[in-house]
Parts: C-alpha cells; structure tokens; sequence
C-alpha cells in the first residue's frame, strides 16, 4: 500500500521544547515537606519507648517488677507491740512505691493500700526508703515501676 501522504515527524525548536517540559513539570504532583521528613526519621530507641509506656503507666506488664536486692533494715520490727495488733491478734501492711530506673524508691509516691496500726506504716516507710532495689524490666529495658510490699499475721487461734 503506497500513501500519497508522506510521514514527516514534528519539528521542535529547543524553546518549544523547553516551554513544553517546563508545562510538564509544573502539573506533576509535588510531594509534601512533612511525608518525606517522617520517612527520613530515624526509629525510636526500644529501651525510649518502653520507659515512655512506664510513664504513662507505672503499673504495666513487665517481664521483672523491682525487687529489693537486700531488704535492710526490716520492715517490721521485733517485738511488735501488743497495741499494734488488733484485738484478735492479727495485722497486715500494704504499701507501695514507684522504683525508679536506679533502683530507688521515689518516697513521694509512697502510699498506703492498707494497714491495721500506723506503726506498721511508719516502720515500713523508714525501711523502704532506705533499700535499693533491681528496677523493674520491660522489653530489656529498666523502667520505672511501682513496687508493692504487703505483709500479715493471722488471728491468734482461741482455746
């Protein structure tokens, strides 16, 4: 098949050409400041992250709660006194205390869950504050966390 027309391709001067790459460019979407700033970001640190979660809840799921490397001096003392008991003989001491990533307790958290006689507060409180303790794990990583003592007697049994 022979065409009386002839394919002749279309001649750009280097201006058209510039104008016409220039139109191009100018509709392309742009890609926003913000997105590729949030790409480029580094990760965060786990062990940042896990003392963030300690912060917004000290009383989370951790693979070791703070424990007291060495529990001197006592947290009752001998003899307990007869006016510290209650009438039947018994008593209990619940407190606790956020432990901080050293291995401190932060006694301005310190707090009373229960207890039969302020003696049993006030010897525990002078205890703890003296301890150092294994601060708490989460992910590898020490975080603060809140520590729980708690110690009773039962009833004297009745003859």
């Amino acid at each position: 098949m022979s065409s009386s027309r002839s394919f002749r391709p279309l001649a750009f001067t280097a201006t058209a050409f510039a104008l016409i790459l220039a139109a191009a460019c100018a509709s392309a979407p742009k890609p926003e400041v913000g997105t590729n700033a949030q790409l480029l970001e580094p990760p965060k640190d786990p062990c940042v992250l896990a003392r963030e979660d300690a912060a917004l809840n000290p009383r989370l799921e951790v693979e070791r709660v703070p424990t007291p490397i060495k529990m001197d001096p006592a947290p009752i003392r001998r003899p307990v006194p007869r006016t510290a008991l209650r009438r039947d003989g018994s008593s209990v001491i619940k407190v606790e205390v956020l432990v901080d990533t050293l291995g401190k307790p932060d006694m301005s958290t310190f707090a009373v869950i229960e207890s039969s006689n302020v003696w049993f507060t006030n010897g525990a409180k002078a205890a703890i504050a003296k301890w150092k303790f294994e601060p708490a794990l989460r992910n590898g990583c020490k975080v603060p966390r809140f520590y729980l003592f708690s110690a009773s007697s039962a009833a004297r049994t009745t003859r």
